[in-house]
């Protein structure tokens, strides 16, 4: 019995030792972690980047919305309804009796021509125009054909930016002059010559619609009113009296095209 003892134990102890070896080399149990869901995440840094997503457009992006941006020459043609005194008809006298006919005119027609630059949905126009237009005095009774002559720096704006067809508003100043031929004389109306009024002071309001074609070609139809005021007048030798001012305002419908010199820069 005693030997029998003797003879498990060294088994039992050697089953007891694995036991404790194989439980110290394994690895503790790693408790189980979760995120909670409203924990803020880090984002790694995308490899692309999407030039279509950034704040800043692309330069293909800035053509298709301003397509139209550039340096512009332009012409067109214009026909001109005079109102005020040229409606009616007046005559101006001077100190020495010299006289001028500002005659009632008919609907005339000509031409101008324009230097502009548009930026985004604004453009400044520098235009200079003359028409021409058959007129007649009453007293006395004879024809004076008139010339009328306009520099003005215009201001227009235009909507729809996203449409080849943009209606635009206009708002500007300039300076006119008006010929009159054979429009002085003097007392015994047997000396006549061709007379001016000048120092014309111009603000012009107006809308019109652009057409463009392609963004370098334009096409436009425009209407406008040009409120004018004539400070002076000469006739055959000097200066005349113009007590007030003579009323010059015009009332014009044009059609023009422009084409672009250079494009804008961003």
């Amino acid at each position: 019995m005693k030997g029998s003892v003797l003879a498990v134990s060294p088994l039992v102890s050697a089953a007891f030792l694995a036991s404790a070896c194989a439980t110290t080399s394994r690895p503790p149990a790693m408790p189980e972690w979760s995120v909670p869901e409203n924990a803020a995440v880090v984002a790694s840094a995308p490899r692309d980047i999407d030039d279509d997503k950034m704040r800043v457009p692309r330069r293909e992006e800035e053509d298709k919305l301003w397509p139209a941006q550039g340096l512009y020459v332009g012409g067109e043609i214009i026909t001109t309804q005079p109102l005020g005194d040229f409606d009616d008809g007046l005559t101006l006298v001077s100190p020495n009796t010299d006289l001028l006919l500002v005659p009632e005119l008919d609907v005339g027609a000509g031409i101008g021509i324009y230097l502009s630059y548009r930026w985004r949905m604004d453009e400044i126009v520098l235009e200079g125009s003359i028409t021409e237009h058959d007129g007649e005095s009453n007293n006395p009774p004879r024809d004076l054909d008139t010339r009328l002559l306009n520099l003005d720096l215009n201001w227009r704006h235009y909507f729809l930016e996203h449409s080849p067809l943009q209606p635009y508003g206009l708002l500007g100043v300039g300076m006119s002059r008006a010929e009159i031929e054979d429009g002085a004389t003097d007392a015994t109306l047997t000396q006549v010559e061709d007379g001016e009024l000048r120092e014309g002071i111009n603000i012009n309001v107006g809308a019109g619609v652009a057409l463009y074609t392609l963004p370098w070609v334009m096409f436009y139809g425009q209407a406008m009113y040009r409120f004018n005021r004539y400070k002076t007048a000469e006739g055959i030798t000097d200066e005349l009296t113009i007590n007030g001012d003579v009323d010059g305002d015009t009332f014009s419908l044009s059609v023009g095209a422009a084409l672009r010199l250079a494009r804008g820069r961003r």
